[in-house]
């Protein structure tokens, strides 16, 4: 993942994809969940850390994607992470998937820290909201 601007190029490849050829819904999620872990790397942290909670873990509470053009197998996107949300305890990345200079994929992905033990919401992990913070500022608020 590019570093500066959150951007990384990638084929649709033939298990991405469903009978007709085209994007799988959920596949979408995967990719979006590949993504967020190279984001998190970025930062400094690792979907490890949170399995073994040496971090907040963060699991999704809810998630849509919205798709404008069909995309197929052999296909080559640029997805970017295109805007942050941060609230007390959760936060919302929205990612874009485009086919040449046409957003195809839209993704919305809404995380909150947990205390496992007692599976209520935490307040964010200072260092983690940083990372948000600086993301935010690269990439901008949502709507």
């Amino acid at each position: 993942m590019n570093p500066t601007d959150f951007t990384e190029r990638l084929v649709v490849r033939l298990p991405h994809t469903d009978a007709a050829g085209v994007v799988f819904y959920p596949k979408v999620f995967e990719i979006e969940q590949e993504l967020f872990e190279r984001w998190l790397e970025l930062g400094g942290f690792s979907l490890r850390d949170m399995l073994d909670r040496k971090l907040a873990p963060t699991p999704i509470v809810r998630c849509e994607a919205d798709y404008r053009l069909p995309v197929r197998a052999g296909d080559k996107l640029v997805a970017q992470l295109a805007g942050v949300e941060i609230g007390r305890s959760g936060y919302t990345l929205a990612w874009t998937f485009s086919l040449g200079a046409e957003a195809a994929i839209s993704v919305r992905v809404k995380r909150v820290a947990i205390d496992p033990r007692a599976g209520e919401s935490v307040d964010l992990p200072e260092a983690f909201r940083q990372w948000l913070l600086e993301t935010q500022s690269r990439t901008g608020g949502l709507s």
